[in-house]
């Protein structure tokens, strides 16, 4: 038998309507799965590069192909919206007829909806999903789900891929027609230095004034 068949079989076998406290369907509990492959988790580990150096920053790695799987089966042309409690974050995804689970999404870490991406917060997020178009009787509509995230930061140095240097006599800094170097009238120009990362930000790295005589850092 699959698992997913499996799965379906432990919530109805564990379902008693004369103990509600134990029915495994109840919105008071967890009546939903998340699937990676075929396989319900309930533990996810994010990778989270951290950026020290030129650059800081951080980058998380999201998570693919995760489905979700109710207590309410695929059909027809139901819709599935898993959200967050914690983060407010939600996905929107197909769950009709043909399917075995939810259409497939990702998991990142963030605060907000992301279309196919569920936003997440380290450690315990609580969800609530809810199936529009149910068309299944005596089925919920609703419940919740519970999934542990945990990270695994990795520290990296990130130095500027390049740095440009801008250089132009006092006023003229957005000027279309500049004045050569050579004949400022204030007798010294400016140059501004920025530096670009990897991924194309830039950091100011401040502006110096140069004599004619000599250029100094």
């Amino acid at each position: 038998m699959d698992p997913l068949s499996l799965l379906a079989g432990t919530l109805i076998a564990q379902w008693d309507p004369g103990t509600p406290e134990r029915n495994p369907f109840s919105t008071d509990g967890s009546s939903g799965e998340f699937l990676q492959g075929s396989q319900p988790v309930e533990e996810l580990t994010l990778v989270r590069t951290i950026y020290r150096g030129d650059c800081p920053g951080e980058s998380v790695t999201p998570i693919k192909g995760i489905r979700f799987l109710a207590s309410t089966p695929p059909a027809a042309k139901q819709r599935i919206v898993i959200r967050n409690r914690r983060t407010g974050g939600f996905t929107n995804r197909e769950y009709g007829e043909g399917r075995r689970s939810s259409e497939s999404f990702s998991i990142s870490l963030g605060t907000r909806q992301h279309g196919s991406f569920l936003s997440v917060r380290p450690g315990e997020n609580r969800f609530r999903w809810k199936v529009t178009g149910a068309s299944s009787e005596g089925s919920p509509a609703a419940g919740q789900a519970v999934l542990m995230v945990n990270t695994d930061d990795r520290e990296r140095y990130r130095d500027f891929r390049s740095i440009n240097e801008d250089a132009y006599c006092p006023g003229e800094k957005y000027s279309y027609s500049r004045t050569p170097l050579s004949q400022c009238r204030a007798g010294y120009y400016k140059v501004t230095r920025e530096g670009v990362c990897p991924n194309g930000k830039t950091v100011q790295l401040g502006t110096r004034t140069i004599y004619r005589r000599y250029r100094s850092w």
